[in-house]
């Protein structure tokens, strides 16, 4: 898995690819078979991209064994602390905008 971290802060939203690396991590070989069973209970095919698929995967993760639903809070963190950054990122730059403007830079004189 190749992460690039094109965010604020250097983070990327969590995704499905990553949710599913994450369960590899914890359950190696058995990965697959729950995997599955994870994207049946969302309806999801698994090469969805959105926000909302990892939402609905987030979902059927949580409602899942403990150990997987500890996995699933975690995304769930993840991904709304990106979102949060995100958001506070974006009105950082737009005020360093306002205050580089030519127009709100004091004159010399």
């Amino acid at each position: 898995m190749t992460v690039v971290n094109s965010g604020p802060y250097e983070m990327s939203r969590p995704d499905l690819a990553e949710a599913r690396e994450s369960l590899r991590r914890l359950y190696g070989a058995g990965t697959d078979r729950l995997w599955a069973d994870l994207l049946r209970a969302a309806q999801l095919t698994g090469r969805e991209t959105d926000p909302a698929a990892l939402e609905r995967l987030i979902t059927a993760m949580l409602g899942a064994d403990p150990v997987t639903a500890l996995c699933g809070r975690s995304l769930a963190i993840r991904a709304t602390t990106f979102v949060r950054l995100s958001s506070v990122h974006d009105l950082i730059r737009e005020r360093e905008r306002r205050l580089d403007a030519p127009d709100t830079v004091p004159s010399g004189g």
